[in-house]
């Protein structure tokens, strides 16, 4: 697919009213995606390597993120020699929360379980079963799997 055709589904995705067609749609512009992911409105998945974001199972992706696989950097910096940063592989494994406002940056894995909270900025790995928080993201809390309450009545 074409980069003028991607980003122009991606544009349909960020407003579709069914978080399942915005998923369909990054997967086909060449995100991978497992299956359950929940994904918000105005989600923005890097455009230019959409192919190095690979998303886990069950992953909750709240509105207004940002994922980059690329940071883009400027041509004169580029060409001096002064700062090259080329793209690296974003992953965010299964079961982890992404709130809203939270930007994912290149090269970062976000653990299984894990949450990141809203705003935040990760630039390095989240460990699983822990949540960040900030700019940039910090370990705020070790998550503990809680023992499942059976909420039906008898």
């Amino acid at each position: 697919m074409g980069k003028t055709m991607g980003r122009l589904l991606r544009v349909l995705a960020w407003l579709s009213p069914f978080w399942q067609f915005r998923a369909a749609v990054h997967r086909r512009c060449g995100v991978k995606i497992g299956k359950g992911v929940f994904m918000g409105y105005l989600v923005q998945i890097d455009s230019e390597h959409p192919e190095l974001v690979e998303i886990g199972n069950w992953v909750s992706i709240g509105p207004n993120v940002q994922i980059m696989a690329h940071s883009g950097t400027s041509p004169y910096h580029r060409t001096t020699g002064v700062y090259s940063n080329p793209p690296k592989k974003v992953t965010i494994e299964d079961g982890a929360w992404i709130a809203s406002g939270a930007i994912i940056l290149p090269g970062v894995r976000i653990g299984k379980g894990a949450i990141v909270a809203a705003g935040a900025v990760v630039s390095r790995d989240v460990p699983a079963w822990t949540m960040v928080a900030g700019n940039p993201a910090r370990v705020v809390q070790k998550l503990e799997r809680q023992p499942r309450v059976d909420s039906g009545t008898s």
